[in-house]
């Protein structure tokens, strides 16, 4: 008899233990990653779209396991680090960010409030310069990302827009940040370009709207929209500036030609928020942001508005036209 009930009771021990690995409870529900987003600037949305869409390919689904926390920095600075303490206490897995502004304010705050918690950025151009990061092969520190590599990109981009037109004998620029603009970068190679340049430095988005208020262009002149966040500001208003006063502006992604202007050259945003998706997932799954070097831009393109050439009267070179990853209608 007593083999028996021991029989019995081991039997009934198996079955249950069966029944609770097999029935679903709470030990087995998949971890919910919550990850902070620094509402980005108009410029750069693509590459937080792009971001979320690559992270939905890596297998994290909004509402199973992952939750997205957007914040938005604000003019005070003292709101923002209030906004951004909150954001990390709340508390978050991961922060993407894009810009330069908004990745130096959110840099501050986790040094001050959680020095380890992991942050990837995307589309901030000289990184090591801007004070970011230590170096491209080990940040020093909680962070990694992905870089456009503007500051590099400027000189060719001057080139290309020449290309396109021959008549251009002035490029107008006015800038904000040394390093992320390559201001340094172009001034050396100017003489090499054959043409003149017209620089001229602003502090803040409003000495450039008086900029280009009062600013006389010439026939001759194409505008360089500078890579750095006062100019990313003001997108839209350098665009219908050059529009109206018959001036080519040289924008730096396709953005910008989606906007108006007659050409761009420079990464793919879209294709940056997927690199950073990437590397957010490493993150997520154990490496740290000082083990994943900066990467530079996986994808970069040159596109040009027709319709902007054909207001403007610009008759593209045959020869040029051939290195035109994309036209826009």
């Amino acid at each position: 008899m007593k083999q028996k009930i021991a029989i019995v009771a081991l039997a009934v021990a198996v079955i249950a233990a069966f029944v609770w690995l097999a029935w679903p409870n709470e030990k087995q529900a998949p971890k919910i990653y919550r990850i902070g987003i620094i509402k980005p600037s108009p410029s750069l949305e693509p590459a937080v779209n792009g971001f979320k869409a690559e992270m939905s390919k890596l297998g994290y689904q909004e509402g199973v396991n992952i939750e997205y926390v957007p914040v938005e920095a604000a003019p005070d600075k003292a709101v923002t680090e209030e906004r951004f303490k909150e954001l990390i206490e709340s508390p978050v897995d991961l922060i993407v960010v894009t810009g330069v502004r908004e990745t130096l304010s959110i840099k501050g705050a986790t040094e001050k409030f959680a020095p380890t918690l992991p942050i990837v950025f995307g589309v901030v151009s000289d990184p090591v310069g801007s004070g970011v990061v230590k170096s491209t092969q080990n940040s020093g520190n909680n962070l990694t990302g992905v870089t456009p590599a503007n500051e590099t990109l400027v000189a060719k981009r001057a080139r290309l827009v020449l290309d396109l037109i021959p008549s251009a004998k002035r490029l107008v620029i006015a800038w904000n940040n040394p390093n992320t603009s390559g201001i340094d970068n172009l001034r050396g190679k100017i003489k090499e370009l054959g043409v003149e340049l017209f620089e001229k430095k602003v502090e803040n988005a409003q000495e450039l709207d008086n900029f280009l208020a009062t600013f006389k262009p010439r026939p001759s002149d194409v505008y360089l929209r500078a890579t750095d966040t006062v100019s990313a500001d003001r997108v839209k208003e350098i665009i219908e500036w050059g529009l109206k006063n018959k001036v080519p502006v040289s924008g730096t992604n396709i953005g910008d030609v989606e906007r108006g202007a007659f050409m761009s050259y420079g990464a793919d945003y879209e294709s940056i928020g997927t690199q950073v998706a990437r590397l957010a997932d490493r993150i997520l799954k154990g490496s740290k942001p000082s083990e994943l070097p900066i990467e530079p831009p996986g994808k970069v393109e040159l596109v040009v508005n027709l319709q902007t050439a054909e207001k403007l009267g610009i008759i593209i070179p045959q020869a040029a036209s051939i290195g035109v990853n994309k036209f826009i209608k």
